[in-house]
């Protein structure tokens, strides 16, 4: 059986780790600031076939980044809530001798 301090440190790992995951989703989002998604942002840039060709793959992109980022905070929130339970579990054990 796992003693108290075992398991209040592994729920400040899964907290530490939670924070981590949700500092690097939020900085996914910069990832594609100022680069245009759009056709008219990136007339400048592209012409003819290759700006479809880069109008495609920039929103493929955009699209798998809101994704990582998605599964990035879903994560962190498993963690937090596996702490949380690890914290309880913690309280109702006994204090060791």
């Amino acid at each position: 059986m796992p003693i108290k301090h075992q398991l209040l440190r592994e729920a400040a790992e899964k907290e530490a780790l939670a924070a981590t995951f949700t500092r690097y989703a939020k900085a996914l989002a910069d990832v594609f600031d100022g680069i245009p998604s759009a056709r008219s942002g990136s007339e400048s840039f592209w012409k003819g076939p290759a700006a479809e060709r880069y109008i495609t793959h920039a929103v493929q992109l955009k699209r798998q980044m809101a994704n990582l980022e998605d599964g990035c905070l879903a994560t962190a929130e498993n963690l937090r809530r596996r702490a949380r339970q690890l914290r309880e579990e913690a309280a109702q054990a006994p204090d060791p001798m």
